[in-house]
């Protein structure tokens, strides 16, 4: 396994996402999931790189990144949604068609297996603790990618006083105020959100603050905390005692999390 065959991969990811974006009309939804793949892929090296894990874990997140959404261009073409519960699984769209394109061609066996678990476990509420180690470590360095640049995503969506591609956030509805409390309630009991709870834009950003309890890697954390995101998700919620005591359980969780840095 080489930086020949990543190069490879990133060009058939390409190859394969350009008669979309070549579709007439607004290609938004498109060119946000090329360039959201671009930086995962960036993020998952920089995170394997500051990791103690092996070439191969190392190798087949790379990969994973890159084939990771390969099913939200034929999802979205067709149902016009991301929100899976609505449309198709997405990544078991990503691995359909890397299959059917051949993405993977002349990488060894065993990284394909990996890379091919990683594409598959990136969207799962939680990983099975069962998995082979290996596969485990590719799951989690790219859950942790894709969260990491989904942060992002979202800071810049919720930033528009009137956003123009409501599918970002999966057409959640506008208030300034509301949220659910069956979501606030599973994020103080430490758990992750369910996508099935959202309702309110101020649920997606409570579940998303939440996604720091399934972040994995150390370097992960380190990259969150340097970057400001959950202080920016909190700033933007209404200052009320619940959230609060929410926030502060969560940037306790960060600093335990870090201590010793």
């Amino acid at each position: 396994m080489s930086e020949a065959h990543v190069e490879l991969v990133a060009k058939r990811f390409q190859a394969f996402a350009e008669p979309f974006l070549a579709e007439p009309g607004d290609n938004f939804a498109y060119r946000l999931k090329v360039e959201h793949t671009i930086r995962v892929s960036a993020i998952a090296t920089d995170i394997a790189d500051h990791s103690r894990v092996s070439e191969r874990v190392r190798f087949a997140a790379r990969l994973a990144a890159l084939l990771h959404d390969v099913g939200r261009f034929p999802q979205y073409k067709r149902y016009r949604t991301f929100r899976d519960a609505e449309s198709a699984n997405h990544a078991a769209l990503s691995v359909r068609h890397t299959l059917r394109g051949d993405m993977l061609a002349d990488v060894p066996e065993d990284i394909r297996r990996l890379t091919l678990g990683a594409v598959i476990l990136h969207n799962v509420r939680a990983l099975p603790l069962t998995l082979p180690p290996e596969t485990l470590a590719v799951a989690r360095l790219v859950r942790d990618s894709d969260k990491l640049d989904i942060f992002r995503v979202m800071i810049a969506h919720f930033s528009q006083e009137t956003p123009q591609h409501p599918e970002v956030a999966l057409h959640v509805k506008p208030h300034p105020t509301a949220y659910s409390q069956a979501v606030l309630d599973g994020l103080l009991r430490g758990e992750t959100g369910d996508y099935r709870h959202i309702v309110w834009v101020n649920d997606f950003k409570l579940m998303v603050a939440g996604w720091i309890y399934d972040l994995n890697y150390r370097h992960s954390l380190k990259l969150l905390r340097e970057r400001g995101y959950l202080d920016t998700i909190f700033d933007s919620l209404p200052a009320e005692p619940k959230l609060l005591a929410l926030r502060s359980q969560i940037m306790g969780h960060l600093a335990q999390r870090l201590a010793g840095d």
